[in-house]
């Protein structure tokens, strides 16, 4: 038996050539290491789950003739939601990840495409106004408008919807 940890194909943002989902958690798997720097960070409460769900599932098959059925889909089921809430809380970033720099620069920015602006917590009007100031300045002080901080790896929440565990 397996346990996976993984993602729903879906499309994450338009364009000519839209990044999905999969797509995308291979980019932060590569990046980042997030999917196995969790499964690593965790690996003590996945072993205790692994080994509760068995002898559930032993204990079942002793007093019952009907089968048994996987003992590790709720183990996969709360691998997901766990990793879920490591990264809609930022606890994501407290964990050894791969190369990459955590928080990311587009969380440091507030860069959040659920927003209009594309920005945490800044109207579209305040995004206008601080751009046509930035034009009255000289070429190399421009700046880019900067959101409140948010956890990374959380833009538009299409990736944190679409984790999901089995098992096989």
């Amino acid at each position: 038996m397996k346990i996976h940890l993984g993602v729903i194909g879906q499309v994450h943002g338009g364009g000519r050539q839209p990044l999905t989902t999969s797509k995308l958690a291979e980019i932060l798997e590569q990046e980042y290491g997030i999917f196995s720097s969790f499964v690593a960070a965790n690996a003590e409460w996945i072993n205790g789950q692994i080994a509760e769900a068995m002898a559930g599932a032993a204990a079942s098959a002793l007093v019952s003739d009907e089968g048994v059925a996987l003992p590790l889909e709720r183990v996969a089921a709360d691998l997901a939601h766990r990793l879920q809430q490591a990264i809609a809380t930022g606890q994501i970033e407290r964990l050894d990840l791969g190369p990459g720099t955590v928080p990311t620069r587009a969380a440091l920015m507030g860069i959040n495409h659920r927003f209009k602006s594309g920005l945490n917590n800044i109207s579209p009007g305040q995004k206008a106004a601080f751009l046509k100031e930035q034009k009255k300045l000289p070429r190399g002080e421009h700046a880019r408008p900067v959101g409140d901080r948010r956890p990374s790896f959380v833009d538009t929440g299409i990736l944190l919807g679409s984790i999901r565990g089995w098992a096989e």
